[in-house]
């Protein structure tokens, strides 16, 4: 690949500035050169032979990323379960299919929180040797839970500290990029007023988040409920996914300890209870105790300062969970940092991607419309640049 230039109408770089209108992002191969001022690039003949997508009508950003994704079942409809239980062929066809929607989305990176068969593992290396266009993957493997514990038909289920630590260790020599584990359950009809139960015991979680960090791995957890929270905030993880119920006291020791926090609050807030989505009404009614603790407690992250990533799991849009981040109080510009500079941070890319700087890969997401104005702007991607390949949505396909 040569000289790619991209000239912007504006460009949100994500490095903490606000969006600066009349830039040129100057493409060498698969990285990002420098960014410069149009108006220069009558003054830059080393440029004039360049390739030029023309985005000045166009709001440029870096591309998406997606902290919390599940390729196996992601679009799917119908009962989760018997969906999640479907057979290696058929949870195969659906990555393939996610994965080309994804990119198509504008999601340059995603991070998988779990799949059956290894197929996480399978996919992020066909997408990496270009046999399929995807987002590029980071990888749990499988996660890890209690016997019979939450989403066990795609985890490893272990119990006790021995077990927890050779299941981790498996997913590691599998090829697992973090360790996650599910360190509570999902909702469930019981006395009092938090509707789910914590199913992992301190030690268990600290052998598996052990491994990881003497790996030099990041740790990841499904949370919800206060003790199952202070279980993985004392045993060291990197970002906590969900954490409804999440107390003042417990974002405050978050923001202070740099641990990130992937709401899901389109997945569980309003799509898992979409009637759209067939999973019927005991699911719904199931679910519904968990709103109200879902919106307090990422009120009380934003009080706190905790770092916000975005992340759909299985059922939310993207451009939802935006939304419902500023309904939520946190700031536009923050919600776009959600989705790209923090989100990089939480998943230990930020070397590569998640920023528009010199020496970054050249991954940027082309939009028609202002997302600081209006979130669902992200649903309006005019082009993905992806390692500096500019697509057209409709060409990306298998």
């Amino acid at each position: 690949m040569g000289t790619l230039l991209i000239t912007c109408g504006q460009l949100f770089d994500a490095t903490g500035r606000d969006a600066k209108a009349s830039r040129t992002v100057v493409i060498e191969g698969d990285r990002i050169r420098e960014v410069i001022a149009t108006a220069d690039l009558p003054r830059r003949p080393d440029l004039a032979g360049a390739e030029v997508v023309d985005a000045k009508s166009r709001f440029v950003m870096p591309g998406l990323i997606n902290v919390h994704d599940h390729l196996v079942f992601r679009g799917t409809r119908g009962p989760v379960y018997p969906e999640l239980a479907a057979g290696r062929d058929k949870l195969a066809l659906n990555c393939a299919r996610a994965a080309v929607t994804a990119l198509r989305a504008g999601w340059t990176t995603i991070r998988d929180m779990g799949a059956s068969y290894d197929l996480s593992f399978r996919f992020r290396e066909f997408i990496a040797r270009d046999f399929l266009p995807g987002p590029r993957m980071v990888v749990c493997g499988a996660p890890l839970c209690v016997t019979g514990g939450h989403a066990a038909v795609i985890s490893v289920e272990a119990d006790g500290v021995d077990a927890m630590r050779k299941a981790a260790r498996r997913q590691l020599e599998g090829g697992a990029d973090l360790v996650k584990v599910m360190a509570s359950h999902d909702p469930v009809v019981i006395d009092g007023p938090q509707k789910t139960r914590p199913e992992m015991e301190l030690d268990e979680i600290r052998a598996a988040f052990d491994q990881a960090k003497a790996h030099g791995k990041n740790t990841a957890c499904h949370v919800m409920g206060t003790v199952a929270i202070d279980r993985v905030l004392d045993a060291g993880v990197d970002v906590v996914s969900h954490g409804f119920y999440l107390g003042l006291e417990q974002a405050q020791r978050m923001a202070e300890t740099g641990v990130f926090l992937d709401p899901t609050l389109s997945s569980y807030g309003r799509q898992t209870i979409n009637p759209a989505l067939d999973r019927g009404q005991a699911w719904i009614d199931l679910h519904m105790p968990l709103i109200a603790p879902m919106e307090q407690a990422f009120r009380n992250a934003v009080k706190a300062g905790v770092r916000i990533v975005t992340g759909t799991d299985s059922a939310g849009r993207y451009a939802e969970d935006v939304e419902m981040m500023r309904e939520l109080g946190l700031d536009a510009g923050e919600t776009l940092l959600a989705c790209t500079r923090n989100a990089a941070e939480a998943l230990a890319v930020s070397h590569l991607v998640g920023t528009v700087e010199p020496g970054k890969v050249a991954d940027l997401v082309i939009l028609d419309g202002d997302p600081l104005r209006d979130p669902y702007a992200l649903e309006r991607v005019d082009m993905v640049v992806q390692g500096g390949r500019a697509l057209r949505p409709d060409d990306i396909r298998i």
